[in-house]
């Protein structure tokens, strides 16, 4: 009879666990961490798929895309074969190409400087954002639900977040970079299953958002521009910190000079990928499988 009733109590308790461990999984954002850390090639890109190129995805250790213009199976069979997929979100900028979401933004959503004039990016047909707006916050929670959410990707990768510190005034920073982690804080709270990347922004970073981002991406880190830059190089060191800290990865993106530039990167353990042409990443290239670009 104690027999059976240590057998009962134990089974109690091995079920007790089990439902305790299907309510409260282990965080998948310590798992993708590791996942990033292991990251030897990735691929940033901003387009359609095709067969080959939803092959090449199936090889890659990472890859960016824009989810809305990605189609579902390509990345469905690239997450099968073991690859992290992120989805590109514009954070402090709107692109007028993208009408769903630009059609639903209010007056008060746009960032205005102190003459209250809009800034407008001719380059990428896109207005700077301000992110201290709710209903401009909103907008990005919803997008992040139905473009990254449901169609089950990995990870949201967050663009322009360097604008605030690029483009805005020194007293006006400090509440755009409040309302960037506020965000960031949301979409963890929302989705705490959710790997968040950011682009640019490594004051933002080491300031605010750090202890909730897997990654950060630095664009043009080319041997001719950061090789010999005193700023770039106190920079790399500390990403080093902010990485043996957090755990944030930085994936680093070439524009000239391949083989310096990715020595450069592997110096300091950063994750290296190389688009010679520049910011541009909506073509596949192939290198040992592929390397892409289209517009950031």
């Amino acid at each position: 009879m104690k027999k059976l009733l240590l057998l009962l109590l134990a089974t109690l308790i091995a079920g007790s666990m089990w439902i305790l461990l299907a309510k409260n999984p282990v965080s998948s954002s310590t798992s993708i961490q590791a996942k990033l850390a292991d990251v030897k090639d990735y691929k940033y890109y901003l387009d359609k798929g095709n067969d080959a190129i939803g092959k090449s995805m199936t090889k890659l250790d990472l890859v960016i895309v824009e989810p809305i213009e990605m189609q579902q199976k390509y990345i469905v069979n690239a997450q099968k074969s073991g690859t992290l997929v992120y989805g590109y979100i514009n954070a402090m900028e709107a692109d007028k190409w993208n009408t769903a979401l630009y059609h639903q933004l209010k007056q008060e959503d746009f960032y205005r400087d102190k003459q209250g004039e809009r800034m407008y990016f001719a380059e990428w047909d896109s207005f700077l954002m301000n992110l201290t707006s709710t209903h401009y916050q909103d907008i990005l929670l919803a997008e992040i639900e139905n473009q990254i959410v449901q169609k089950g990707l990995d990870g949201v990768f967050l663009d322009t977040v360097g604008n605030i510190n690029s483009y805005l005034p020194e007293d006006e920073q400090k509440w755009q970079n409040e309302a960037m982690l506020s965000f960031i804080q949301q979409i963890k709270k929302r989705h705490p299953n959710i790997s968040v990347a950011q682009n640019w922004g490594f004051q933002t970073l080491a300031d605010y958002t750090a202890p909730y981002i897997d990654f950060i991406m630095w664009e043009d880190f080319s041997y001719p521009v950061v090789g010999k830059d005193e700023w770039s190089l106190d920079m790399m060191q500390q990403l080093v910190h902010i990485r043996n800290k957090f755990g944030t990865q930085v994936m680093a993106i070439g524009f000239e000079e391949e083989s310096k530039s990715r020595a450069l990167a592997e110096k300091h353990h950063f994750k290296f990928f190389y688009s010679p042409a520049g910011s541009y990443y909506n073509s596949w290239q192939s290198s040992l499988l592929p390397s892409d670009k289209r517009l950031f």
